[in-house]
C-alpha cells in the first residue's frame, strides 16, 4: 500500500511541474514575441521623388535592437515625405531613403552619355554625385580651368557594363528642371567627368 501511495505522489507531482512548466513557457513565448516596435515597411515599389501615399506603407512588428532610431516607426506619419532613393517592396524605411524637401518632386530624369575614364569608381545607383565641365586645351589654346556644373545630384541609372568595355557609359541623373538646359548645353563642347561626393 506504501508503495501506491508513493507512486501516486510522484505522478501527482509530476503532473503539477509540467502544468508549471507549460504555463512558464508560454509566458516566456509571449515575453519574446512582443519584443520590438511596429515601423513602416514599403508595399510597392518606389522610385527616387516619389511622394509617399496612403497605399504605399503599410505597418510591422520588428526588433531592430540597436539600430531602431535608423528607421520610421508608426509612432510617425511618411505620409507626403518623398524618396530619395530607390525603396523595394518589404523594404524598412530608413530615415536617409526619405526627405521632407520638395525640390526632389520638381526634378528631371536627365540622360548623358559620358566616356567611361570621366566617370569615377564604384559611383552606385541611388548616391550623390559631382558633374564638371571639362575643356580639353587644343593647338595651343590657354587651358580653361574645369567648372563644377552640378553638385549632390541624384544618380538615377548606371550602366556599368558599358563602363567595364571601356566604352561610352549611358547614366541617367535627376535635377531640378531649371538646370536641365544649362547641364544639356555643356554636352555640346567639352566633356563632363563625373565626380563621387562621398568616398
Amino acid at each position: 500500500m506504501a508503495y501506491k501511495k508513493e507512486s501516486s505522489r510522484s505522478r501527482t507531482t509530476l503532473a503539477i511541474i509540467l502544468i508549471i512548466a507549460s504555463f512558464l513557457s508560454a509566458f516566456f513565448l509571449a515575453s519574446f514575441s512582443n519584443r520590438g516596435d511596429d515601423y513602416w515597411l514599403v508595399t510597392k515599389d518606389l522610385a527616387i521623388g516619389h511622394q509617399i501615399v496612403i497605399g504605399d506603407i503599410s505597418p510591422g512588428h520588428v526588433d531592430l535592437g540597436g539600430s531602431a532610431k535608423t528607421y520610421i516607426s508608426t509612432d510617425e506619419d511618411p505620409i507626403g515625405m518623398v524618396a530619395s532613393a530607390q525603396l523595394q517592396p518589404g523594404q524598412l524605411i530608413s530615415r536617409n531613403s526619405v526627405s521632407m524637401s520638395g525640390a526632389l518632386l520638381v526634378s528631371s530624369a536627365v540622360p548623358l552619355s559620358i566616356r567611361s575614364l570621366d566617370i569615377a569608381a564604384g559611383i552606385q545607383v541611388g548616391e550623390q554625385v559631382d558633374i564638371y565641365w571639362v575643356i580639353d586645351s587644343q593647338n595651343g589654346e590657354i587651358p580653361t580651368d574645369p567648372v563644377l556644373i552640378l553638385g549632390g545630384i541624384t544618380l538615377l541609372s548606371f550602366d556599368e557594363k558599358s563602363k567595364n568595355f571601356g566604352t561610352d557609359a549611358s547614366l541617367t541623373v535627376a535635377i531640378e528642371e531649371t538646370q536641365v538646359l544649362h547641364l544639356l548645353r555643356a554636352t555640346t563642347h567639352g566633356r563632363l567627368v563625373v565626380v563621387r561626393t562621398h568616398v
